[in-house]
């Protein structure tokens, strides 16, 4: 069981992390690495991993930029050097691997096989059937359950209603990903958007307005004013094929006129 990495002396040099929805992996990696570099559960090292200043670490973010042959070269090149920490350790965290081009899994490949000493590695993904084969072989491979009960709770901290709360079970795969949002009001600004669009699609004006928002939302709010849409209106299977086939840098004033059409017909 995936908790049992916690606690097992000799910790594998690479593991693969299979994401469940609604699983805390941040806490879960948080908690392995400290595992791996303290020594004592409240000792420098530990600190260092709770304040995120352990500076023989790197993370490579695939959910929000899709990861390059570049940003792997980085941390081979970064590792070769001496480390900064005196513990001597150093640990690359890859979230989001089946994000990553050809030409990096390449590049991955051979430093998973052949790693340098006191070298960690920490892959996530949410769609193991898109990894190749010789991406698992490399790596032991763990699935991290889902806490719907932890979830909950750290949900109720904020004032939301029962269509808010349902929207967000369907939408959002972690709870970083939700806290971020609700923290800095992302949620709450697309999902007034995406209601007064559901509720006032046939009054220009009003269309007007919405579309001057829209071209001012970023990717990431776009792509949540789309998964909010089919979650609302699941049997809208054409909202389906627009959230299957954004891009990261969409057209938004063309995407926009095919939302609206797309509502106007259901």
């Amino acid at each position: 069981m995936v908790n049992n990495l916690l606690h097992i002396k000799n910790k594998p040099h690479a593991i693969l992390l299979i994401e469940a929805k609604l699983c805390d992996v941040k806490a879960f990696i948080k908690a392995y690495i400290k595992a791996i570099v303290a020594i004592s559960p409240n000792d420098e090292w530990a600190q260092k991993i709770d304040a995120n200043t352990y500076f023989d670490m790197i993370t490579i973010n695939g959910y929000t930029d899709n990861i390059k042959k570049e940003d792997i070269l980085n941390v081979i090149n970064q590792f070769a050097k001496t480390t900064v920490e005196a513990r001597g350790i150093k640990i690359y965290v890859i979230y989001g691997i089946e994000y990553a081009s050809s030409q990096a899994v390449n590049s991955l490949l051979k430093f998973l096989e052949e790693p340098p000493a006191n070298t960690y590695a920490i892959l996530t993904t949410r769609a193991i059937n898109l990894l190749l084969p010789t991406i698992r072989s490399r790596c032991q491979t763990y699935i991290l359950k889902s806490n719907l009960q932890l979830f909950d709770e750290k949900l109720s901290k904020f004032s939301l209603t029962l269509e808010q709360k349902e929207i967000i079970r369907g939408v959002y795969y972690n709870y970083d990903e939700v806290m971020q949002d609700l923290h800095e009001a992302i949620f709450t600004t697309v999902y007034e958007w995406v209601k007064n669009l559901i509720m006032r699609k046939n009054d220009l004006t009003n269309i007007k307005q919405l579309q001057e928002q829209f071209s001012k939302f970023s990717y990431k709010q776009i792509e949540l004013v789309l998964k909010m849409l089919t979650t609302l209106l699941p049997k809208n299977e054409r909202l389906f094929e627009l959230l299957a086939h954004i891009n990261v840098n969409p057209i938004k004033i063309l995407l926009f006129q095919q939302l609206w059409t797309v509502l106007q017909s259901s």
